[in-house]
Parts: structure tokens; C-alpha cells; sequence
């Protein structure tokens, strides 16, 4: 028994040095790649070409298929990313021999370096071909880094969902800014990754799953639910927010208000949230929802920007939120889009302060005293007299440039400042 324990304490010594040998020689004081965020995502609008295409795979998955993404549509979502979470920076570059991808992380402080700087370099021709993945100055062979990520995966979702997903790029080409892959029927993949997704997702916080059953029922047991005719959103949040002070303790409110709110975007919303928590469905078998979309300033579109970002904030943090929202924006300023609208924006900034205010420890309890049983909009929603929206790219740019733009920034802190003004926020 000694030997094995002096055994065991050696390897855990000797991964111990290994860890910290390669965390001093990947860690970097500068980054290997720089990119505006505003510019990036200003190609934003590319990106609906690319999810149309992935939205006809879908429906065309018994076919091969050619998907060709470009170089803005990457850099673009690279953008997206970074403005989702600041320390963030990325750069892609499709070129007609590889696709480079650069990539920069900001540590937290610390003496020996501030940047993970990773370099990718993918490789036209049959399958996934990855060259190399560089770990700052480290290089590790592209064969054995996706190796291991598939492993990874599959691990994780107990399946072999990700050697299966790189079995189905048949072959990659390239030109000057643009990747096309040949993709085989999608078919079987989507049925397995189905499947994957119900015995993954929604199985981790019991407690929150059983709150959710609790006010969806309670939801769709609402007379106002009954109406034919649209009701506004404040109808449905007064009566939830009653029965979350009556369910709460001080400590509790927090965790019912968040209960709340899930429930709320899966009855209101989209019922697929639900697989982002769990069974919850009063009636097995059967979807809850209300006879007619509820409204926002007397707008089917606000009720839903305002409940999908309280309910994403709910599940991530709050820069993901945001920048769904005004990268949808600037997406729809394309062809066919129904233009940035900072109306639209508004919402989205007032659902992840919404669910904010709710789930703070401090104001959780107050928030339900100022909500519960009131049916006023103005509690919890901006006014939104004022702001532009319908702008496609050409109107857009006149007036404001491009994002982050001193214009751009001034609209959006105005934005803000009609939130902070809301009761539910005065209580901080």
C-alpha cells in the first residue's frame, strides 16, 4: 500500500511539473493577433447567406451537399465572439493553399505573461485536415490536436457523435476568401445528435428544473393565456412574479425568479428552452403556449427580444447576451433583413437587465415586490419613442458610421440610460 501511495503521489508530482513547464512556455506577452470587433462584425449582414445554407443542409439531409463560407462570414462571427466576451481576439484567413486562424486570450494578471496566443492552419483536400494548432511557441501536430479534441467529445456526450461529425466533410477546397466543403447526407447525424442533445442537455440543476414545472403549469393554467386576441407581456409577469414572492425567502428569490423567467421563455418564447433545462412540460407529451404571442408596446417582435435575452442571461453571461441581439441587428440590414433597429436593441438590453435586477441577491426580493401583481409595462420596459430602426446598410452607415462609433456609442448609452430609469432598477 506504501509503494502505490508513493507511486500515486509521484505521477500527480510529475503532472504537476508538466502543467506548470507548459503553462510557463505558452503564456505570452503580446498578442499574435489584433482585430477591431466594430470592423468585423460591420460584414455581419454575410452571415444570413451562411445560415441559410446550413438551414437548407438540414432540410436536404438525405443529399450531398456543397456548403461555401467565405472569409467576412468567419471573421465576422469571430467578431461576434469577441464582443460576447472582451478578452476575446481572433483573425481568419482563407487563402486558395490553407485557412489560417489566429487567436489571442487575455489572461487574468499574472508575472508570467498576459496572452494564450493560438495559431491554426487548416489544409485543403480530403476530410478535416489540420496542419498544425501552435500553443504560443508550442507546436502540437494537427493529426494529434484533433484527435484529442474528438476524443474530448465524444467523452463528454458518451457517444461518437464528433468522429462521426468530422466523417461527414467529405472534402474541403479553397480560393482567395472563400471554403467550400463537400458534406454527405446529414441524415443519420442530426437523428444521432438528437439524441445526444436529450441525454445531455437539461440534467444539471434539479432544483431549477422542478421550479421551472412549477411556474409553467401555473402559466398555462392563466385565463389571459386563454385570450384569442394578443395580451400584453406585463399580463403574464404580474401573476408570475406573485407567485414567486409567495414561493421565496429573501435567500430563495433569486433561484424562483430565475425558475421564473425560464419558464416564462419557454411558455412566451420558444419552447425549445426547455431542453436547456429539462422536462418541465405540464402534460407530458404536449407543448404549453398561450392562444395568441403576447405583445410589447403593443409589438409581437419586443416580447420576444425582451424574454430571449432575460432567459439567455439566465443560462450565460451577460456580454453573450447583448451581442446576439445586435449582431441579429446587424445581420437584417442586409438584403431581405428588416433593417438594425435600435428598438429591437433596446429590448435585448432590457431583458439581460431585467433578469440581472431579478437574480441579484440584493434586489431579487424587491424586484418581485415592485412586479407582483402589476400589469404595467413601464415597471420593466424603456420607452423606445425615438430611436431609429428599419436602417439597411447604406442608411445605417450615413448615420452612424459603423459600430462603436461616437454616434453608435451616444444612441446606445441613451438606450441605457431610459433602463436605469425603470423602478425595477431604482431599487439598486
Amino acid at each position: 500500500m506504501a509503494k502505490l501511495f508513493k507511486t500515486i503521489s509521484f505521477l500527480i508530482l510529475l503532472l504537476t511539473v508538466a502543467v506548470t513547464y507548459l503553462f510557463f512556455t505558452v503564456i505570452e506577452s503580446h498578442p499574435n493577433v489584433i482585430a477591431s470587433s466594430s470592423e468585423q462584425v460591420n460584414q455581419a449582414d454575410s452571415v444570413k447567406k451562411l445560415i441559410k445554407q446550413l438551414s437548407d443542409s438540414v432540410k436536404n439531409r438525405t443529399n450531398k451537399q456543397d456548403i461555401h463560407i467565405s472569409q467576412n462570414q468567419l471573421n465576422s462571427l469571430v467578431g461576434f465572439a469577441q464582443r460576447a466576451h472582451e478578452k476575446i481576439n481572433g483573425r481568419v484567413h482563407i487563402g486558395p493553399n490553407s485557412t489560417s486562424i489566429l487567436a489571442s486570450y487575455l489572461l487574468p494578471k499574472n508575472s508570467v505573461g498576459q496572452y494564450l496566443n493560438i495559431d491554426i492552419l487548416l489544409l485543403p483536400g480530403p476530410g478535416i485536415n489540420v496542419s498544425h494548432v501552435k500553443f504560443g511557441p508550442v507546436n502540437v501536430p494537427g493529426s494529434f490536436a484533433l484527435s484529442t479534441i474528438i476524443y474530448l467529445a465524444n467523452w463528454y456526450t458518451n457517444s461518437d457523435i464528433a468522429s462521426q461529425f468530422v466523417q461527414q466533410v467529405e472534402t474541403v477546397s479553397m480560393t482567395e476568401g472563400q471554403m467550400r466543403l463537400s458534406v454527405l447526407p446529414l441524415d443519420q447525424f442530426l437523428k444521432e445528435l438528437n439524441d445526444i442533445k436529450k441525454s445531455v442537455g437539461g440534467t444539471g440543476d434539479e432544483e431549477m428544473r422542478l421550479r421551472t414545472t412549477y411556474y409553467l403549469k401555473q402559466l398555462s393554467l392563466l385565463e389571459v393565456s386563454k385570450s384569442p386576441t394578443p395580451q400584453s407581456l406585463a399580463k403574464y409577469i404580474g401573476p408570475m412574479f406573485t407567485w414567486a414572492k409567495n414561493r421565496s425567502t429573501f435567500e430563495t428569490a433569486p433561484k424562483e425568479n430565475e425558475a421564473a423567467i425560464m419558464a416564462l421563455a419557454i411558455y412566451a418564447g420558444n419552447h425549445r428552452f426547455a431542453n436547456l433545462v429539462g422536462d418541465v412540460q405540464p402534460r407530458k407529451g404536449k407543448v404549453a403556449f398561450p392562444n395568441a404571442i403576447p405583445r410589447l408596446k403593443s409589438r409581437a417582435d419586443l416580447h420576444q427580444h425582451f424574454i430571449f435575452s432575460a432567459a439567455i442571461k439566465i443560462l450565460s453571461e451577460q456580454g453573450l447576451s447583448i451581442a446576439i441581439g445586435e449582431f441579429k441587428e446587424l445581420m437584417d440590414r442586409g438584403d431581405g433583413g428588416s433593417g438594425y433597429s435600435f428598438v429591437d436593441l433596446a429590448a435585448d438590453i432590457a431583458g439581460v437587465e431585467f433578469a440581472i435586477a431579478a437574480s441579484s441577491p440584493s434586489n431579487a426580493s424587491s424586484v418581485q415586490n415592485i412586479l407582483a401583481g402589476n400589469i404595467d409595462e413601464d415597471l420593466f420596459f424603456p420607452n423606445i419613442n425615438g430611436f431609429p430602426e428599419g436602417l439597411d446598410r447604406s442608411e445605417f452607415s450615413k448615420q452612424f458610421t459603423k459600430v462603436d462609433s461616437p454616434e453608435y456609442l451616444k444612441m446606445v448609452r441613451s438606450i441605457r440610460q431610459r433602463i436605469a430609469e425603470l423602478p425595477i432598477h431604482q431599487v439598486r
